[in-house]
């Protein structure tokens, strides 16, 4: 009983809108999700098997856990500074370059030339560097936009494969162990991941990541700078009316140019922990698409830094979930993708349940109405 009335008094004291947008958010989740069970179900020769996997298949064993929670990190950090660079209403696209030159400089190339065999020490040099370096590339298009009023969209997206060719130069010229076909030198004799430590339980082993205690924490910092500090407030009233926030005073394209450096630090942090949490050596050679995935979850968590970790947590659920059941069943596990779309479509259909929405607002009111009418009669 006193679960139901703390549920109802949440429910209550929240606004119309918030009660809207966690409808449309479920009412969203579900059309996507029936695509990908209607989906499994025509294209595959066992569809019981194959859902089975698809919902249940990271939670069945330690490895496949293993498998979900790596996949969820990567979307905590990108994630996070997507919020932050948003919430400032600047649309940097350059976090693909932050996290993947981040992982290079910061997790690869300072464990092997400045920290060579120090794991505590290089791991926490890298992520340090890692963060300063993708703070500069996102650096770049910023002060292009106020010096010269480019496009930091466009320029962003340049800086991007620029990252990526300039990576990939300096593998193949410079860094490239000659017995590899395309990776560094390994930066520990052990060739343990520096950010990781295993746990054997029965005939499968459960990895604990580092780096996903560095995602919380960011989160929590991140969400703590946004909504509980002067500087986060005027970064969100930025966001919001950049000419209001001029005329009170704030310093607009310096709060701008902040918001895009702190998130190149977090996406160029979080580069360098997935380097040091999935390597012992450097190989990328493409961009990740984790920077793209980042705007997924800006999309999902509202830009609110808190809610960052569930869409992580749900998306990689169902990257997970379809891995496996590709291995197990031969289906596709680009699925994923047509439901990810499919649900980011409706989030940003304006329109999508806006009748029910008008209905809420005259239901709301006609409440207020009669308990005003009743509180005049006593």
């Amino acid at each position: 009983m006193n679960k139901t009335k703390e549920k109802k008094s949440i429910l209550s004291n929240m606004s119309i809108q918030g009660k809207h947008q966690i409808l449309r958010m479920t009412v969203s989740i579900l059309i996507g999700l029936g695509l990908a069970t209607a989906l499994i179900v025509f294209s595959s020769d066992l569809p019981r098997t194959s859902l089975k996997l698809f919902f249940t298949a990271p939670l069945t064993n330690a490895s496949y856990f293993t498998f979900w929670i790596q996949k969820a990190i990567p979307l905590m950090f990108t994630g996070t500074a997507v919020s932050i660079m948003f919430s400032a209403n600047k649309f940097n696209l350059g976090l693909e370059g932050a996290f993947l030159f981040g992982g290079m400089v910061g997790g690869a190339l300072t464990n092997i030339y400045l920290f060579p065999g120090q794991r505590v020490l290089g791991s926490i040099m890298g992520c340090i560097i890692g963060g300063v370096v993708g703070a500069i590339i996102t650096l770049i298009p910023a002060l292009l936009e106020r010096i010269f009023n480019a496009s930091v969209m466009v320029t962003s997206l340049m800086m991007n494969y620029i990252c990526l060719w300039f990576s990939t130069y300096l593998l193949y010229s410079k860094f490239k162990d000659p017995r590899t076909s395309g990776s560094t030198y390994s930066w520990t004799n052990t060739y343990q991941e520096y950010m990781t430590y295993k746990i054997k339980i029965g005939s499968d082993k459960l990895t604990i990541f580092y780096s996903l205690f560095i995602a919380i924490v960011v989160v929590i910092l991140a969400w703590l700078f946004l909504y509980r500090s002067k500087l986060g407030f005027k970064l969100r009233q930025v966001g919001k009316n950049q000419k209001f926030a001029q005329y009170v005073g704030i310093s607009v394209s310096s709060v701008a140019i902040l918001s895009q450096v702190i998130g190149g630090f977090i996406g160029g942090l979080g580069g360098a922990c997935e380097i040091m949490s999935l390597y012992t050596n450097y190989r990328w050679v493409e961009l990740t698409g984790l920077g793209w995935d980042g705007v997924t979850m800006a999309v999902f968590a509202k830009n609110n830094p808190k809610y960052v970790p569930l869409a992580a947590l749900f998306i990689s659920y169902l990257r997970a979930g379809a891995y496996v059941m590709s291995v197990k069943t031969g289906i596709q596990n680009d699925m994923t993708k047509i439901v990810e779309a499919t649900i980011i479509l409706f989030l940003l259909a304006e329109k999508f349940l806006s009748k029910t929405y008008r209905r809420m607002i005259i239901a709301e009111a006609e409440k207020e109405r009669k308990s005003t009418n009743e509180l005049e009669v006593n």
